[in-house]
């Protein structure tokens, strides 16, 4: 067991890995649109939701195997495995010109699992002393370098395409190298080793351990809450993002202030807004409120596709995503025992995928390159549907998270 400074430091240095690591992810993301527009034969739109759904389909069945390496061999060790893979993806990424070489390099995402190894690397630490309400509240801090990450890795990104050089390859290279020089190392030497009675080995994934995981109604229902809050989002921001690619080309400028704008919203309402929303909310209003926010959201963006207009509906939409899934992924975490912390993590990325993969079978044929209007209305209808269905099965939600009983990691 670790000392209270050692592992207030490791509790840290998992932050700083966190951000570090969705901040390439995000810089990754913003190119992601110039790699695909540079391949041969040139993709449609339904064709690029395709490549797409092949890098969240690689990252759903990644999480089995992710899950399995993070509760046989540590979360130290599968981490820098998930680094050195995500590096030489991010890396070579660009280079690629042939669509078909393109989708199989996707597959290299299912180890793109750093959030994942964090979750439960955070939810194993706290958990070593019992305290459930560190841990719920050490998950909800993890929103603060995400939002950070959403405005540095974009702002990233545009600025060495436009301070530097306007060479894709130059900036998408860049990333990988730079997460594998700034991750690796805080990985190797911060991280400690992880305690086992039994010498660790690596065995095939069962499916045993999240049927017993599921048979839990209250992790179940959060699961389901979890697909519903980030689905729409993620669907919606897939070709949104696609969209906005040619105004970078035009308006770097308006990217950057773009990007600094959302990533600033969602950390201040992470920091200043949600603490205190916490001490007067139980986790099931604050999710209701902002789903309700995204409703809005989805709804005024159905009818803007101007720039100046997406920049008084974006902060909302991102701010309530970020609040949503930090109290989801805090409940979930915080219903399981210490020993399938790593599968639990697993299932909560694969509920954020899994939708989100089929995006393509369910807009591709009726999205052009101009419309989201029917993309925000879908958003819109399955947020709706979901509010109801918080506030009648919510109730497991209602204690605040600072009243949590305390738990042993043995039980």
């Amino acid at each position: 067991m670790l000392a209270k400074r050692e592992k207030d430091r490791v509790k840290w240095s998992l932050l700083v890995i966190y951000g570090l690591a969705n901040t390439f992810e995000q810089w990754c993301r913003v190119l992601m649109p110039f790699s695909q527009w540079q391949l041969r034969p040139r993709p449609s739109m339904f064709d690029t939701l395709i490549l797409n759904s092949i890098g969240n389909a690689s990252v759903v069945l990644g999480s089995l195997l992710i899950a399995q390496l993070i509760d046989s061999i540590g979360g130290r060790k599968t981490a820098i495995i998930a680094t050195i893979f995500v590096s030489i993806y991010q890396t070579f990424l660009a280079h690629i010109q042939n669509y078909y070489v393109f989708g199989i390099w996707q597959t290299l995402l299912m180890l793109n699992h750093m959030p994942t190894i964090v979750e439960a690397l955070i939810a194993q630490l706290v958990g070593e002393d019992g305290d459930e309400k560190e841990r719920s509240r050490l998950m909800m801090r993890l929103t603060i370098p995400m939002s950070i990450a959403f405005a540095a890795g974009p702002y990233c990104a545009i600025q060495v395409l436009y301070l530097i050089t306007p060479v894709l390859t130059t900036s998408q290279t860049l990333c990988g190298i730079t997460n594998f020089l700034t991750v690796l190392p805080l990985v190797i030497f911060v991280l400690p080793e992880q305690n086992r009675k039994t010498p660790a080995t690596i065995k095939l994934p069962t499916v045993q351990t999240y049927f017993e995981l599921l048979k839990s109604e209250n992790f179940l229902k959060t699961l389901m809450f979890i697909v519903i809050v980030t689905a729409p989002y993620t669907a919606y921001d897939q070709v949104l993002r696609s969209q906005l690619s040619t105004q970078m080309l035009t308006n770097p400028g308006d990217m950057a202030k773009l990007a600094l704008l959302l990533g600033t919203v969602t950390l201040l309402v992470n920091v200043l807004l949600l603490p205190r929303l916490q001490n007067r909310f139980s986790p099931q209003s604050l999710l209701l409120g902002s789903m309700v926010v995204l409703f809005t959201s989805y709804v005024y963006l159905s009818f803007v596709t101007d720039y100046t207009y997406l920049i008084f509906g974006l902060p909302f939409q991102i701010a309530g995503v970020c609040v949503a899934s930090g109290l989801l992924t805090a409940q979930l975490m915080g219903d399981v025992p210490r020993m399938h912390m790593g599968k639990a993590a697993a299932l909560n990325r694969i509920a954020q995928l899994a939708a989100t993969t089929l995006t393509p079978l369910l807009t591709g044929y009726y999205i052009d390159g101009a419309e989201t209007k029917i993309l925000c209305y879908t958003a819109a209808a399955i947020t709706a549907v979901g509010i109801p269905l918080v506030y009648a099965k919510g109730g497991f939600m209602r204690q605040h998270l600072g009243q949590l009983p305390m738990r042993s990691h043995t039980e």
